[in-house]
């Protein structure tokens, strides 16, 4: 089986992951997943939801079955053979539930994936409506545990919310005034199947600057004017973490 080189810190492969969990990977393919693993928590919580069905199916093969007796003669041979096929018929159900509910779950999480040109649009939506509102010095902070602490900067929360962008697709909104009263907005959005680009990367859109990067499975936007001061560090503060 074909695997991804992880000694890179490159992210695993859906190859490596069925591999690793099978026992199939060679000890230095082995070794470089689990280096890569031990640094990136949830990619680990992945790998250990595929290592827990795989144990599941192994395990629906084990029947407990007492040993079927020494065949008789005559009209007791279609029993034994019919007390054969029932552990066979409830293995075979197990396995086709556990199959349908990794599709179902496989199908959830890959509908409430929220794209980079989705989370792009709804980052320049936000910042927009933002520009609009009358944020000022006076508007109290409104912030959870949640929010990214960007005081270092200058900056404090005053409006945070949950954006629905799709039947399955959510994403957290945070909106910042710097010192000079600019907005700058933080979104954040799952994306269990994304690969990750921890460095951030800029560009523009018309008057607004967007940077974005994805990491521990979650894709970031920072957004805000051009000419907003520090919006650049807010990106650097926070992939820094």
């Amino acid at each position: 089986m074909t695997s991804t080189d992880n000694r890179h810190g490159t992210p695993p492969s859906e190859a490596d992951i069925q591999a690793y969990a099978d026992g199939t990977l060679t000890p230095e393919r082995a070794a470089a997943l689990r280096d890569y693993l031990s640094k990136h928590p949830a990619e680990a919580r992945r790998v250990a939801f595929y290592d827990r069905l795989n144990a599941q199916i192994q395990a629906a093969f084990q029947t407990t079955d007492e040993p079927a007796p020494a065949r008789a003669s005559g009209s007791r041979r279609p029993f034994a053979r019919m007390r054969a096929v029932r552990p066979a018929r409830r293995t075979l159900n197990v396995l086709a539930a556990l199959v349908l509910t990794l599709a179902i779950v496989s199908g959830w999480l890959a509908a409430a994936q929220v794209s980079a040109q989705a989370l792009d649009n709804a980052a320049v939506m936000a910042l927009a409506e933002s520009s609009t509102q009358a944020f000022s010095a006076a508007t109290p902070t409104r912030a959870d545990a949640s929010a990214p602490d960007l005081s270092a900067l200058g900056m404090r929360v005053v409006e945070q919310r949950v954006l629905q962008l799709g039947l399955l697709q959510r994403a957290n909104e945070i909106v910042y005034l710097n010192v000079e009263q600019q907005p700058v907005v933080v979104l954040t959005a799952a994306a269990p199947f994304a690969r990750e680009q921890p460095q951030w990367a800029a560009r523009r859109v018309g008057e607004m600057r967007l940077l974005t990067w994805t990491a521990q499975r979650q894709r970031f936007v920072v957004a805000g004017s051009a000419r907003t001061r520090n919006l650049m560090r807010v990106a650097d503060l926070m992939t820094s973490r």
